[in-house]
């Protein structure tokens, strides 16, 4: 559930991507070396902390312009940090945590009306910064003119920004951007799926109160593994109410609505990461991913909606074999496979459908053997085994697929972002925030950290009443949101090519929870994070996302009630 952008341009300009150490300065010469002082700059290892006395918050301001559509929008651009806590063992102690944000608010709307959307990247272990620059914030690079000779940012005004639509605040989760422990507190203490999503609630309680945005309109923004902790964020501000504002504690405008985008909101039965649980969720996305290669024969002349009804389809059937026929293979047993292969009646139409959608392996002949068809091996092929597969048949030099972006094919020799576990220093956000917010800041900036990645727990602090067992599984808790707020307003955006976090499998378990008609799945012609560097669609996304910001909660409730109505049996 990795997502990053490493800007190979900037990276020129300012290594952006370096893969240095957290504590390395830049060699860049816009940069200045600053003393390094014991916990007094934030620094990113699982142990490490920074002392309270350190911690400023005081933000760092100044107002902007931009123009999107030839409408001019003055805002303020903020960066700066704030303290945030979370109860641990019920005894009144607590861990404590600074964390960095960076926002843009409107100045001439009045903020009771105006929303305001928290975004959250993913990783886990990413910072929030590949989503402001060139993404939902006001700005972006000209990589047009940008060289290695620039000695600042070339800025140029995002036609793509969110900031037409709310007051936005990107926020960097513990371990990332500059974001901090605060002693004695480690960062460690963060890394899961409960502490996470408890440190950033109340970071948002914080912003709310210190800006005074208590009858604002609220979003949550997530991306990726984001996408994983927004609905657990939901769910804790929604049993918080309204009872920890600074006023309007009678209210009942805690959140409005959730953005999930490209999210994987159950691990628990994903068959990359667990190997015995069915792939049916990924198989639509391999015969995307095929027909764009030009490679499946079994779309001819539909309409992507329409080809995918009939993949669906497919994929219902392939779950009822892996019921029926080769759930065992992920425990080495291949007795009911065997059988299947030699029913002359079900397993060539199988085999021949799975080969016309994906491109791989053959028209199945009795006799087949896994070293002229890899479905024989094992039909219940996961992503990592389709990106080899696919890329060893097709790509150029034998070269594997992308898992986030199955249109790509990775260079030689590199590691897949997905999966890659490097720290990544972005030194040119610190050079964007001193060029266009006026922030300065000792520490690097952490676009992602490799070791949160790998140190995350899955395992949760608390039950919940709708399911006693939330290992590895948010769905829960967005089902559980919704109870607590029915007019809660929920989308879900992913991209057709995406292997990181298939599309499908987010539609099964949507359905599969009972939600479905009060969670809408929409689909872009995109890869992993879909954003507007990976699709030609992203005029539709945005149009749908604005739409999803001017639906009122009553009108949404309304459309609700009416789906239910058309239920069978009501």
């Amino acid at each position: 559930m990795h997502f990053r952008l490493c800007w190979l341009l900037l990276a020129v300009f300012l290594a952006s991507c370096s893969g240095s150490s957290d504590s390395e300065e830049s060699d860049a010469s816009t940069f200045e070396p600053l003393p390094v002082l014991e916990r007094s700059v934030f620094s990113y290892g699982a142990g490490d902390s920074i002392y309270y006395r350190y911690v400023d918050q005081t933000p760092t301001s100044k107002t902007q312009v931009i123009t999107v559509k030839g409408v001019a929008m003055e805002f303020t651009a903020t960066a700066g940090h704030l303290v945030a806590s979370r109860p641990v063992n019920g005894a009144g102690s607590r861990d404590d945590a600074a964390i960095f944000y960076t926002a843009y608010a409107r100045d001439d709307l009045p903020k009771d009306t105006r929303p305001i959307t928290f975004i959250f990247n993913g990783g886990p272990g990413g910072a929030s910064a590949d989503l402001d620059l060139n993404f939902l914030g006001p700005k972006s690079v000209d990589l047009d003119v940008l060289t290695s000779a620039s000695t600042t940012l070339p800025l140029i005004d995002n036609p793509n920004t969110l900031l037409d639509k709310s007051d936005l605040v990107f926020v960097d989760p513990v371990g990332t951007g500059y974001s901090s422990a605060i002693f004695p507190s480690e960062n460690v203490d963060f890394w899961g799926v409960d502490s996470d999503a408890s440190i950033l609630s109340d970071f948002v309680i914080k912003y709310i109160n210190t800006n005074k945005r208590q009858y604002s309109p609220k979003y949550i923004y997530g991306v990726s593994y984001g996408g994983f902790r927004t609905p657990i964020m939901a769910r804790l501000l929604l049993e918080r109410s309204a009872t920890d504002y600074a006023e309007g504690k009678d209210g009942k405008n805690i959140l409005n609505g959730l953005v999930l985008n490209s999210p994987l909101m159950n691990r628990r039965n994903d068959c990359l990461t667990h190997s015995t649980f069915a792939c049916d969720g990924a198989v639509p996305t391999y015969a995307m991913i095929a027909d764009h290669h030009g490679k499946a024969t079994a779309r001819n002349a539909a309409t992507s909606d329409v080809f995918l009804i009939g993949v669906r389809s497919f994929a219902a059937e392939f779950k009822k074999h892996y019921d029926g026929a080769f759930s065992g293979l992920g425990w080495g047993d291949r007795t009911g496979w065997e059988a299947f292969l030699r029913d002359n009646k079900e397993a060539p139409p199988f085999l021949d459908r799975l080969y016309q959608l994906t491109g791989l392996g053959k028209v199945f002949t009795l006799g087949d053997t896994a070293a002229n068809n890899p479905w024989i091996e094992n039909p219940n092929m996961n992503a990592w085994r389709f990106t080899a597969l696919f890329g060893e048949r097709y790509g150029p030099d034998r070269r594997k697929l992308s898992l986030n972006d199955g249109r790509d094919y990775l260079p030689p020799d590199t590691i897949d972002p997905a999966v890659d576990d490097g720290s990544d220093v972005y030194e040119y956000v610190r050079q964007y925030q001193r060029q266009f917010i006026g922030y300065q800041q000792a520490a690097s900036y952490l676009g992602f950290n490799g070791e949160s990645f790998d140190r995350w727990s899955y395992s949760p602090d608390q039950k919940l009443p709708s399911d006693p067992d939330r290992i590895e599984n948010s769905i829960p808790d967005l089902a559980f949101g919704l109870q607590l707020n029915p007019q809660l307003k929920v989308l879900i955006q992913h991209g057709y090519y995406d292997l990181n976090t298939p599309f499908h499998k987010s539609e099964l378990d949507i359905s599969r929870s009972g939600i479905a008609a009060k969670v809408p799945v929409r689909l872009y012609s995109g890869g992993h994070g879909v954003s507007p560097f990976d699709t030609d669609g992203y005029d539709q996304l945005k149009a749908e996302l604005g739409s999803f910001y001017d639906q009122t909660p009553a009108a949404k409730l309304a459309r609700w009630q009416e789906a239910k109505l058309a239920e069978p049996g009501q």
